[in-house]
């Protein structure tokens, strides 16, 4: 086989619970900043999606799981929502609410499949986000509460949490693009939330390891790679800046102990430095994750003629619409000439994925590394037989996963591949248009149906590889 993987290496797929539970207001369910965002403003997400009904994973779990072992997955990444077990964000538990994840965890097992538990998926309960969200300390002392109580919930039986999924991402895009909620241009805001939530995950770190539950717990990181747009000098020195914006203000605390000293300057001079405490700051050196997770798309590349500043997102999969992300006086990301792209304007480049995994082990050799996520949105509908050949997902995976094999054989102890994503879900304010599923979701019936690039990851998992 030309594309052999490590022993155990697991082959899963990966959800988010506001993107596929629905039931928003079941069994004591509380309302998040995503429910109370797109209720106020469908007129910022793609169609005036909601995820009040998303894929009704809450109700059809037992359908769902059934399909992940009849393909073949041997690990599930999916998210707790934090308003099902604390409806306020407060300390008031909801038994009804934790007793969902008893019964999807109780079937993972049974069906053989290791669950792999993100404690924030970006759902933030509404009453805690009226009290400040995450620039108030005070959430992450609520967070603390949540994390802890799911530990021991769960902890019998999940031996892998991740504590953040993309604290950048967000951060960038409910502070800085203005896209997400609480969707504010401020930078201030956004750099103190950026360091109360690695606050909250090396605490979270130090909660879990303290209880001695047994098991492992990361952070999910959406590291994108940052390309100078040329070889100047001075896009070279925008790259630097883009990355360590992007991805070094929280790979370095959450691997090296410590903020990047090039981007604390650059927000010294801009008087932007965060509120925080020396304890603060000591909990980064304390204790430690146990691996890390890498989510992927797309690479940058980096200019440095950033005259404006400009954000835009294509929502639409109209590939004539074009993205747009520029901090004047910083950078400005520019579109690769010779690109690939897909119709919602993000370019495939499997080497940046590659680029990624090296990096994490030149950080922390030997670290254990998951793909935690690495998908394509695209737009697809059945044929006249009722059949999803959806072969350019095909292809996309392939390609990840040929420079994951390439990666494990140059020193990188990548353990697991989770793709995005179970199933066709609410894409956040890209709304239900863009498609990321191995299952096709008809969106009148809720109706699954694989497609052919689940049929191929089956037998890849089935025969721990594939041939070129």
């Amino acid at each position: 086989m030309d594309y052999r993987f490590p022993e155990g290496f697991i082959w899963g797929s990966a959800t988010a619970a506001t993107q596929i539970e629905g039931a928003t207001a079941a069994d004591g369910r509380g309302p998040s900043v995503w429910d109370r965002f797109c209720a106020e403003h469908p007129e910022r997400i793609f169609g005036g999606a909601t995820p009040e009904i998303a894929c009704n994973h809450y109700r059809r779990w037992s359908e769902d799981v059934a399909l992940m072992r009849e393909m073949g997955h041997t690990g599930y990444r999916f998210s707790i929502a934090w308003p099902r077990l604390f409806p306020a964000g407060d300390d008031r538990f909801n038994p009804a609410g934790a007793a969902f994840y008893d019964r999807l965890i109780d079937a993972l097992l049974a069906a053989d499949i290791e669950p792999n538990v993100t404690l924030y998926h970006w759902d933030l309960p509404a009453q805690l986000a009226e009290r400040g969200g995450w620039e108030d300390k005070a959430t992450i002392e609520a967070f603390l509460t949540y994390a802890e109580r799911a530990f021991l919930l769960y902890g019998d039986r999940v031996k892998r949490w991740a504590t953040l999924n993309e604290p950048a991402w967000a951060t960038l895009n409910g502070y800085v693009t203005g896209l997400h909620p609480p969707a504010r241009h401020d930078y201030r805001a956004a750099i103190q939330v950026a360091h109360n939530l690695m606050v909250a995950h090396a605490r979270a770190v130090q909660r879990f390891h303290a209880l001695g539950t047994g098991g492992q717990i990361g952070l999910v990181l959406n590291m994108s790679a940052v390309y100078p747009a040329s070889d100047t000098g001075a896009d070279r020195a925008a790259a630097q800046i883009a990355d360590g914006v992007l991805n070094r203000w929280f790979i370095d605390p959450a691997l090296l102990g410590r903020y990047p000293a090039d981007v604390l300057g650059l927000y010294r001079r801009q008087r932007l430095l965060p509120d925080w405490s020396a304890d603060e700051l000591l909990a980064f050196q304390e204790d430690s994750l146990d691996f890390i997770g890498v989510n992927y798309y797309y690479p940058h590349h980096a200019s440095a003629d950033a005259h404006d500043t400009a954000f835009a997102l294509n929502t639409s999969g109209d590939p004539s619409r074009k993205g747009a992300f520029s901090i004047a006086g910083l950078f400005r990301f520019v579109r690769n000439p010779r690109g690939r792209f897909t119709d919602w304007d993000w370019e495939i480049e499997p080497e940046g994925l590659y680029d990624l995994l090296m990096r994490a082990q030149q950080y922390r050799p030997g670290i254990p590394i998951y793909v935690t996520e690495n998908g394509i949105g695209m737009t697809e509908s059945p044929d006249a037989a009722g059949r999803i050949d959806d072969q350019p997902r095909i292809d996309f995976v392939r390609d990840h996963l040929k420079v994951v094999h390439r990666a494990i054989a140059d020193g990188a102890n990548v353990r697991g591949y989770y793709m995005w994503s179970l199933m066709d879900n609410f894409s956040w304010i890209n709304g239900f248009k863009k498609r990321y599923g191995f299952l096709f979701v008809d969106r009148e019936t809720l109706e699954r149906r694989r497609k052919a690039s689940s049929y191929w990851y089956q037998q890849v998992a089935a025969n721990n590889g594939f041939d070129d």
